[in-house]
């Protein structure tokens, strides 16, 4: 775990006939085109407004495994959920404090069974909705006692179906079982390990570890599942690794860890033990650019989500585009493999795309190409290298839904 001092404290609050080796190098072709398509920008959505699709000051972002994002549209006092080409598909809550009603929420999770999960910030409670959107259960209250919040800004859920609280205004974390019941809390005013200062965002990782948004220490903190401490990064500048009042922070499906670095407007990556990986953004409204970043969340593609208040009040998805059978094609000719073969493989390619031949798929095209491998060099090509081939080809020829263009 990376640690570093932390700096200048804010005063104030806010917000595949060829040798064997062939096949290795095969395999590896067909992975290469991931390279061709860097991680970046790939769909923005949302203006500022009430209406679908409009937010006012989105905060919390969650995304789950069937491509669906769930966003607390704060000021609105609603969950917008959208599918996987950011149509609207369901809206949970309306103004109240009723069951199913919200005030101001500003943390949203998502649940290992698909419920939905929200910090009800305004009334000062959890409330969970069943994946249907119909409401659950809440807890909670005005306070400091174990059970009771003030301005609870974020929520998250671990693999048990354990909730932990970003207890903001109490500067703490609290840990409930899975029907709401008091389990745990750690924090407490300071900037010594462990103590918190305006926490705003949490999140669990791969190892059940907890990743804590310490806003105001300008760094996060990591604790194991009973609180105890575990290490800490950040400290307060412009440089890789330093940090300006983080507001979100999530875990991606390879242990990384994203923070919204929402006074730089910017968001890091880091590795799951605080190593400065990469850092991407800027201040405006274009594509890629933030203004004031305040939610992140990564599904389990490694797509990357993020959500601006005002004057942006949007969502913007980061990621690595899926290889075009182009990408493929490109790859197959500077790849040096021998003509035959490679000719081979480019008119399975181009009948996939022409949609002509025996198969379906693009899948289908390259699972009887890696047959007729095996007859003609009389080997068996090696279970692992021929997975790959067509796991790749299910990615390019259909792994995900085909999108208007953004």
């Amino acid at each position: 775990m990376v640690e570093t001092g932390i700096g200048a404290a804010a005063d104030e609050r806010s917000t595949m006939r060829f040798p064997l080796a062939a096949l290795v190098v095969l395999a590896a072709l067909v992975l290469a085109p991931a390279a061709h398509a860097e991680f970046g920008f790939l769909a923005g959505w949302g203006e500022q407004g009430s209406g679908e699709g409009q937010f006012e000051s989105p905060a919390g972002v969650a995304a789950d495994a069937q491509g669906d994002v769930y966003v607390a549209d704060t000021f609105n006092n609603r969950i917008q959920v959208f599918g996987p080409c950011h149509e609207l598909e369901a809206v949970l809550g309306a103004f109240g404090t009723g069951d199913g009603q919200l005030n101001s929420p500003v943390g949203v999770a998502v649940g290992p069974a698909g419920d939905v999960y929200v910090a009800d910030t305004g009334n000062n409670r959890i409330e969970v909705f069943d994946p249907a959107g119909s409401f659950v259960r809440a807890w909670g209250g005005f306070g400091s006692a174990p059970g009771q919040f003030r301005l609870p800004f974020a929520v998250a859920v671990d693999g048990q179906g354990d909730v932990y609280v970003a207890d903001t205004d109490n500067d703490r974390v609290q840990k409930f079982g899975p029907a709401g019941e008091f389990v745990a809390q750690w924090g407490g005013r300071g900037s010594g390990n462990g103590q918190l200062e305006t926490p705003f965002d949490l999140t669990v990782g791969a190892s059940g570890d907890v990743y804590v948004a310490d806003t105001f220490n300008n760094r996060i903190q990591v604790f194991d599942p009973s609180g105890g401490f575990v290490g800490k990064w950040g400290g307060f500048g412009a440089a890789d690794g330093q940090l300006k009042f983080p507001h979100g922070v999530a875990a991606g499906p390879g242990g990384e860890i994203y923070v919204a670095d929402t006074s730089n407007n910017r968001i890091q990556q880091f590795d799951s033990a605080g190593g400065f990986v990469r850092a991407w953004g800027e201040l405006g409204s274009g594509e890629g650019q933030f203004h004031f970043p305040a939610g992140v969340a990564a599904d389990p593609l490694g797509n990357v989500y993020v959500t601006e208040g005002y004057p942006n009040e949007r969502v913007q998805m980061f990621g690595d585009p899926a290889p075009t059978i182009a990408d493929l094609l490109e790859a197959v000719e500077a790849s040096g493999l021998p003509h035959g073969i490679a000719n081979s493989l480019e008119a399975k390619l181009k009948h996939a795309s022409a949609g002509e031949g025996p198969g379906a798929s693009v899948a289908g095209k390259l699972s009887a190409f890696v047959s007729q491998l095996e007859a003609q060099s009389g080997k068996h090509v090696p279970a692992a290298a021929a997975e790959q081939l067509i796991a790749e080809a299910e990615r390019v020829g259909g792994g995900g839904p085909s999108c208007p263009a953004q």
